[in-house]
């Protein structure tokens, strides 16, 4: 059975208390930063990280972490060791959307992270996130 571990969310509504990033560079090095505690297995310390610039609410991100520190376990024994984390690709729709796309990378297998930033009004704000193992979505355009 193949693991699919997917965290979405795709809100209708913003968050007043969400903070900004000024540049597409300040996004990408903050999922550099993400994906560094996470590869280095702090699943939680990535997720922190993020917290300030995401858009949901406390309960829903507690949640969420929740599952996903429950997950490591599951994909280490099934994937290996986490070996590292590399960047994959940045993809612009527009001027208002930027997805980042990297990966968690385990001996035997990748999870992949995909990150969607909004830009209502100059400054980025992160919209969404996920990882899964769907690798097949890595060579999809």
């Amino acid at each position: 059975m193949k693991i699919i571990i997917a965290v979405i969310f795709f809100l209708m509504t913003t968050s007043a208390s969400a903070a900004t990033l000024e540049s597409k560079d300040a996004a990408k090095q903050l999922t550099d930063q993400i994906m560094t505690k996470v590869a280095s297995g702090d699943i939680e310390g990535g997720l922190l990280l993020m917290k300030p610039y995401l858009i949901i609410p406390e309960s829903e991100f507690n949640v969420m972490m929740e599952q996903a520190k429950l997950q490591l376990p599951v994909m280490q024994g099934r994937f290996g060791k986490i070996i590292g984390a590399e960047f994959i690709k940045e993809k612009s729709v527009g001027k208002s959307l930027l997805q980042i796309v990297q990966i968690q990378k385990f001996e035997k297998h990748i999870m992949r992270w995909s990150f969607i930033f909004y830009n209502p009004d100059g400054k980025w704000v992160l919209n969404a996130f996920n990882f899964d193992d769907k690798i097949q979505l890595m060579f999809e355009e």
